[in-house]
């Protein structure tokens, strides 16, 4: 099995991985798997799950969505957001759950955005309950 190369570029990080065997991510239409010499596309991201097999082990990372550019030479993924599982604070993330849902309860305020900022809450929350 080949490997390949990942950037992940978020607007305040910059991180690449090398030896990537696999990458799984949440393109609007479903999720969507990534190997070696993948032809090239441009998929746009959904709020879910980001899959990384790298040297033979697997990481799961939370995002908010964005785009992935993918080349037979690597993908570039250009994310809001960028969480290792590991790393979520649960008590943020529920707490984030609560706010999104009192803003639903007030007509008043922007609708839209509270829904996407509970989906993204619960995304979090989903995958930290995987770990």
């Amino acid at each position: 099995m080949h490997n390949f190369k990942v950037d992940i570029i978020t607007p305040t990080s910059i991180e690449s991985l090398d030896g990537v065997n696999y990458l799984r991510i949440p393109a609007l239409d479903g999720l969507t798997g990534v190997q070696a010499k993948h032809a090239n596309s441009i998929v746009a991201l959904d709020i879910g799950e980001i899959k990384i097999i790298q040297n033979n082990k697997e990481k799961i990372y939370a995002t908010s969505g964005g785009f992935a550019d993918i080349r037979k030479e690597g993908t570039q993924l250009l994310l809001e957001t960028f969480e290792l599982s590991q790393t979520i604070d649960k008590i943020r993330a529920e707490k984030a759950v609560e706010k999104a849902n009192l803003h639903l309860k007030n007509k008043n305020d922007d609708l839209k955005r509270a829904k996407i900022a509970l989906r993204r809450a619960q995304n979090r929350l989903t995958i930290l309950k995987k770990f």
